[in-house]
């Protein structure tokens, strides 16, 4: 029963959550709390009077994103999509709209903070409408596909996604090319000269001091962040039914590649991607001990949806959720 109408309903759904709404209130609140003291300082044009009021300006931007940000809710059923829209402190907007009133369906790829695939449908009368992002980006042909059924009309074009269940392999990240090999062993090669040698000179020449001392220390440690980073963001995971390939630049500036089936790998989890809270990658465990990390993704769930089809692929044991 349960199956049958998950198979004639498909919901979409966009926008925040009241979580993360009490979070970016809070975040302005404190902005604009921080920025009052600071006007005081406009009657005497000084420049803190004006950055404190561009500082206000911004708080009650990201404060009335969080009061006014409307949730939109798309259901898909046979021959109708039902939308619903809200506002926090408002009425719920109801709108039905009949198959027989579209015209035409397509796919689109949107490249922001993250890849997503939304439906635009045009109807008879001459309008336009979006739907919010496809839930799952392993399983957009299978979901497109799905609500063209419902709606009888025909499957538009797919955009390329290498997440895509439906491919013979999926792919995170792009692989190491030649070119970005040169690149990084270039841009490593600055680095090094860049950190090496200002000192060695001025150790040479007696003009060592305890400043310069400081400045190579902070300049050191900003270089291996850098190589680091540019280490982890060169991976590529190429995952195909019982095996994966791993490849990514090591520190050295060589191509290293492990290719491993389901029986080498322990299990694979989720980890934060380092940079923001919305980025995060895959850590795969192996049985020798070694931890190889995915190249970042954008959002938890996407993240887990991706971990999902790997662990089908490798027959791996599913991680308990949290």
């Amino acid at each position: 029963m349960d199956a049958a109408a998950h198979e004639n309903e498909v919901r979409l759904r966009r926008g925040t959550t009241l979580n993360e709404r009490l979070v970016l209130a809070g975040i302005a609140v404190v902005v604009c709390l921080i920025a009052l003291p600071g006007l005081a300082h406009l009657a005497n044009d000084q420049w803190l009077g004006i950055a404190a009021l561009f500082a206000l300006l911004f708080g009650c931007l990201l404060l009335a994103a969080a009061l006014f940000d409307r949730n939109v809710v798309w259901i898909v059923t046979p021959g109708e999509i039902l939308i619903g829209e809200q506002r926090p402190f408002g009425k719920l907007h109801r709108r039905s709209i009949r198959d027989d009133e579209l015209s035409e369906m397509r796919l689109r790829r949107s490249l922001g903070k993250s890849v997503e695939f939304t439906l635009i449908f045009e109807t008879d009368s001459g309008d336009t409408l979006t739907s919010p992002p496809l839930p799952d980006i392993t399983q957009v042909k299978r979901t497109t596909v799905q609500i063209a059924r419902l709606l009888q009309l025909p499957a538009p074009e797919l955009a390329e996604n290498p997440l895509d269940a439906a491919n013979a392999a999926i792919r995170l990240g792009k692989p190491v090319s030649a070119r970005r090999l040169w690149a990084f062993r270039a841009l490593t090669g600055v680095l090094v000269c860049s950190v090496v040698l200002p000192p060695a000179f001025a150790l040479w020449s007696g003009k060592l001091s305890g400043l310069g001392v400081a400045i190579w220390s902070f300049g050191a440690i900003v270089a291996f962040l850098l190589t680091r980073y540019l280490y982890r963001a060169s991976g590529c995971w190429v995952v195909r039914d019982g095996a994966i390939r791993m490849e990514r630049l090591s520190l050295t500036g060589a191509i290293d590649i492990i290719v491993a089936d389901g029986n080498e790998i322990a299990h694979i989890d989720v980890e934060s991607g380092g940079r923001r809270g919305s980025h995060y990658a895959l850590a795969a465990r192996l049985h020798s001990g070694r931890k190889v990390r995915s190249p970042v993704l954008v959002g938890k769930e996407q993240t887990r949806a991706v971990q999902a089809e790997i662990t089908r692929r490798l027959r791996l044991a599913r991680p308990a959720a949290r």
